[in-house]
């Protein structure tokens, strides 16, 4: 059980209205449950959110973000509900999905442009910047509007595992496990 005991039927109007759009039937999250106890963490949280179709980037970058980004923050919970709900439609094979848990941006599951991208997430974690070096290939593969994106993609979802691991959400009964090395 959630630190925060999340939101319980009936949901409040809005709220209830835009989990019918962005879970699309589902039961929504106990993320954004928890989180819409409280109106204004609520609000932060959504207006802080990437997950529009104007994204700068293809979904499969976004997604290989996010998982790299989780993964690396030890959030399973994040991870878990992105690998269910986007790998597949994104293309990840099993040998990536596996990587963005346990490889490192020289893996060969990855095509150049990705070990790019893997490195890039790698060294904002680690480092919290990126040298001279990072950012020219992070551009040569990226315009600077997607490498902007990146950035902001690695820092919210570090966010969102902060948040998962402080209010020690429990595991979604539909995401995926992290893969034993």
């Amino acid at each position: 059980m959630s630190r925060v005991e999340p939101l319980q039927r009936p949901y409040p109007p809005e709220f209830d209205a835009r989990m019918k759009v962005l879970m699309r039937g589902a039961e929504p999250l106990v993320l954004f449950t928890t989180l819409a106890k409280h109106a204004r963490a609520w609000e932060k949280f959504g207006g802080g959110s990437l997950l529009d179709r104007n994204s700068p980037l293809s979904m499969r970058a976004r997604e290989i973000v996010i998982d790299r980004t989780t993964a690396r923050c030890g959030c399973e919970y994040e991870w878990g509900v992105h690998i269910a709900g986007f790998a597949a439609h994104v293309g990840l094979t099993p040998e990536q999905i596996f990587a963005t848990v346990h490889g490192d941006a020289t893996d060969p599951a990855w095509p150049a442009d990705e070990q790019v991208l893997i490195a890039t997430v790698d060294a904002l974690l680690d480092h919290k910047k990126l040298t001279d070096a990072e950012w020219e290939a992070a551009r040569a593969v990226f315009d600077e509007a997607q490498v902007i994106e990146i950035i902001q993609l690695v820092g919210f979802y570090h966010g969102v595992a902060l948040i998962c691991g402080a209010l020690d959400l429990p595991l979604e009964a539909t995401a995926v496990r992290f893969p034993a090395a």
